[in-house]
């Protein structure tokens, strides 16, 4: 890479690539979860000999089982929570659900942003009686949705359509990114990923109290 573009590489959304062949994400990622975990990632690039990217992360101190699970169990995660959960990629989308089904919460599970609030009009009555009482308690979205509806924009519609839901917004990236990008994520309760399950049931206890 030139230096002007190493100097961007963690940026989310820029790419050297053409329109419709890049997100510009990848990168932004891996530093987003570098910093998450206290950690650090080195770029070493040089026009026509390749790039090595170096990734350190801290050694973690040694928890015993017990503690975590009691940390998990000891969340305010309401027995039969109805979460509404939106992740576009299907692995973690399905260690999510496990994740939230141990905890005793119902799931129903989504792609993407545009198929979340297609799922959440179809509970509505179609007489204009309001919605069914089984509207989500809590929506559990990624912000970066692949090429469709981003988190930031499904959370603000889903409060302005129905306030009553809860919201709860994971990513990849750091803080100060998300900060800077074009929607703000920190209007909502941000769970920072890669997480353990005691850590989503604390974020979903803090989304339902805010």
């Amino acid at each position: 890479m030139p230096e002007d573009v190493k100097e961007r590489a963690f940026e989310p959304f820029f790419t050297t690539k053409q329109a419709g062949r890049g997100t510009g994400l990848g990168l932004s990622t891996v530093y987003g979860f570098a910093r998450q975990s206290q950690g650090a990632v080195g770029i070493d690039s040089t026009p026509g000999h390749g790039t090595t990217l170096s990734l350190i992360l801290p050694q973690p101190p040694a928890v015993p089982r017990d503690a975590a699970e009691h940390d998990a169990t000891a969340a305010a995660v309401p027995p039969g929570l109805r979460v509404l959960l939106v992740e576009d990629d299907g692995e973690v989308r399905a260690v999510a659900r496990r994740y939230l089904t141990d905890l005793g919460c119902s799931v129903t599970a989504c792609a993407s942003g545009e198929e979340a609030l297609r799922h959440l009009r179809d509970l509505e009555d179609p007489a204009g009686g309001g919605p069914l009482p089984h509207l989500p308690h809590l929506l559990l979205s990624d912000i970066a949705l692949g090429a469709g509806m981003r988190g930031t924009e499904l959370a603000s519609t889903v409060h302005q359509a129905w306030p009553d839901v809860a919201v709860l917004l994971m990513s990849g990236f750091s803080a100060e990114l998300l900060s800077s990008g074009p929607d703000n994520a920190l209007d909502w309760e941000l769970l920072p990923k890669p997480y353990e399950r005691a850590a989503l049931a604390r974020a979903i206890g803090k989304a339902l109290n805010r």
